[in-house]
């Protein structure tokens, strides 16, 4: 992976008619509807035989913990994938916990101390490295590696994401498809045409400030909800640097990176995010641009089923932000490639095989064409599987704008810059840049912050 920019096609895409979509490669379903089992989401998060036994008869029962507090309506693509998978397998029961980001963070490193991890969860790829080392999660290789037509349903790449010395530990929860959101009608209604470059940025930005209208959305008490910033900084070199930094033989205070840094000083004094950003989060945000109060949104393509279903659908657009004059090397730079994954614990493959086979089951219906057809067709949600079939872009306008974006010609990373970091550091990285622009830190100040946690953290792999 490492610093290699990689084209990916992501998906074909062919209008036809009242411009019908069919995204490129394998698999067609049928989908019907069921019911799933979430439990509150603030309870604790544990695999323990008392609390996922298999106590109703033949009943395989496993937990399945996600990162966002309300499943049904935060991750719709995965609640429906589960529906009909235990509609279609009535012997077995997923139990679903859902906290949000920080808090189910949290809790799967508790229970990684207590050798009580859920039997299948999300995980931040820098935490899913450190439980692997451990020996905490299963070796997934046999029953993925070996099912070739299983492979071969997944796009360029996406196994890569839990990859260690050719065992697979782990498979991507989405793709990391991030980007700007915007609201045509705010920008016709103010004489604007969307922006290219930094300068027609920061120009939309004055515009709006005159008409009382917030430039960009933004809550940075979420500091996770940094998207659109780590494709920018990708245009600074990001990945030119990185493998230096972590082993400790390049800075974060170089050049280019203090570049970015001064960009994100200069959006915020010139007004780009809310006067209140510092106060909400990134739901409040989403709120706020769906209101029709903001003209723009860091966000990316997991937002489109809400934005399909909002008023705004016939408005709304995707970008995958500014170029730079003083940037480095290629501009154009989008991000489609794979984000955190969902991990399997060990413990629960070596004592309970059965229920192991279970999650392995559901995996392959999850990302299998049947649930791929759920989440693209019904979900409106880009899938890391190839999928054959059709998307009425009259019906979801907003799908269909995201997946031109995702065939558009503009390179990718092999990876997101957050997933190039470990553990703890992630949330470190996204506080520097939430710094800067909540003005805690100059752009020097961000960045010496980083290498000193950088040397305090312990990450350098000398």
């Amino acid at each position: 992976m490492g610093g290699k920019i990689m084209v990916k096609r992501i998906m074909g895409l062919i209008l036809t008619g009242t411009m019908i979509m069919s995204l490129l490669a394998c698999g067609k379903a049928d989908t019907d509807t069921a019911k799933t089992t979430q439990s509150d989401s603030n309870s604790s998060i544990s695999s323990s035989s008392e609390d996922a036994s298999n106590s109703e008869g033949d009943v395989i029962t496993f937990t399945f913990a996600e990162h966002v507090a309300d499943i049904e309506n935060q991750a719709p693509q995965v609640y429906a994938v589960v529906q009909e998978f235990m509609k279609q397998n009535p012997d077995i029961k997923i139990e679903m916990t859902g906290a949000a980001q920080d808090e189910h963070t949290q809790k799967i490193k508790l229970a990684s101390q207590s050798d009580s991890l859920p039997d299948l969860f999300y995980s931040l790829k820098g935490d899913a490295d450190a439980l692997a080392e451990a020996g905490m999660l299963a070796d997934l290789s046999e029953d993925i590696l070996n099912d070739q037509e299983f492979v071969d349903g997944f796009l360029p790449g996406m196994l890569s994401v839990m990859e260690k010395d050719g065992a697979i530990y782990g498979l991507p929860a989405e793709i990391f498809c991030n980007g700007i959101w915007y609201n045509k009608a705010l920008f016709d209604q103010c004489g604007l045409e969307i922006p290219v470059t930094y300068e027609d940025l920061m120009n939309c930005v004055k515009v709006f400030n005159e008409n009382g209208i917030v430039p960009m959305a933004r809550g940075t008490k979420d500091v996770w909800s940094s998207w659109s910033l780590m494709t920018m900084h990708c245009r600074y070199g990001f990945f030119d640097h990185i493998d230096g930094i972590l082993s400790g033989t390049d800075k974060w205070l170089n050049d280019d990176y203090l570049r970015f840094y001064e960009k994100l000083q200069d959006m915020a004094e010139q007004g780009t995010f809310p006067d209140n950003a510092s106060s909400i989060g990134y739901w409040e945000a989403t709120e706020m641009f769906l209101g029709g109060q903001a003209a723009m949104f860091d966000s990316g393509a997991w937002d489109t089923k809400k934005f399909d279903e909002s008023d705004l659908k016939d408005s709304i657009g995707f970008w995958w932000g500014p170029t730079f004059e003083d940037g480095v090397g290629n501009q154009e730079i989008s991000m489609k490639a794979p984000s955190h994954p969902y991990c399997v614990s060990a413990k629960t493959k070596k004592e309970d095989p059965e229920k192991y086979q279970a999650i392995i089951k559901f995996l392959k219906f999850y990302y299998g064409p049947e649930g791929t057809e759920i989440i693209a067709a019904e979900n409106q949600s880009v899938p890391v599987t190839r999928y054959e079939g059709e998307i009425d872009a009259d019906k979801y306008p907003v799908f269909a704008r995201v997946i031109e974006r995702m065939n558009d010609d503009w390179e990718s990373p092999d990876t997101c810059p957050n997933m190039k970091l470990p553990g703890q550091f992630e949330t470190t990285y996204f506080e520097s840049m939430v710094g800067v622009i909540n003005g805690i830190y100059t752009p020097e100040e961000a960045l010496q912050f980083l290498d000193d946690q950088t040397e305090a953290q312990g990450i350098i792999n000398k």
